[in-house]
């Protein structure tokens, strides 16, 4: 599966270190070579949307968009972002923009 950031998440994933980002590493690295995104550990699609998908990363939460296309499956990574972040009115509306 391809995989696309956007200046959010690569921000984010630069303020981390040590387990965290190894974690997330971790994460992209299992993303690409999944053939399916049902494939990805602890990724479950949110509830309301059509195309927005959490994975759970320790504390953290990366949120990405899955379109699959005609040629080949493209996951994009839109934010990484804390745990209480991720549940917040702001968020969710953000969510809903990009679905």
């Amino acid at each position: 599966m391809r995989v696309d950031f956007s200046k959010e998440f690569i921000k984010a994933a630069r303020k981390l270190s040590g387990k965290q980002l190894k974690s997330v590493r971790d994460v992209i690295k299992e993303v690409e070579s999944s053939q399916r995104i049902e494939d990805v550990t602890d990724c479950t699609r949110m509830v309301g949307y059509k195309n927005i998908y959490r994975i759970r990363i320790g504390s953290l939460r990366a949120f990405l968009t899955f379109h699959i296309e005609v040629v080949d499956n493209v996951a994009y990574f839109h934010y990484l972002v804390s745990r209480g972040q991720a549940y917040t009115k702001k968020f969710e509306t953000e969510l809903k923009r990009l679905d």
